[in-house]
């Protein structure tokens, strides 16, 4: 079990990452740096969130219907 909670924390971690990425691309001028101002901020809090989703009943609680 613990495995697959690993690999569902890093898929979630790098999917997280990807749509951060994304979002600071379509936000930002198209200037690398100003990119990058955006987008380190969301990389950081990617871990978090995926973390809060993965380990703190996250998902369960989106797939219930409260």
């Amino acid at each position: 079990m613990g495995a697959l909670v690993l690999v569902r924390f890093l898929q979630t971690t790098l999917s997280l990452c990807l749509f951060a990425v994304l979002i600071a691309g379509l936000l930002s001028p198209p200037d690398p740096f100003t990119m990058l101002l955006y987008a380190v901020p969301l990389l950081l809090l990617a871990p978090a969130i995926s973390y809060l989703l993965t380990y703190g009943d996250g998902f369960d609680a989106l797939r219930t219907d409260r």
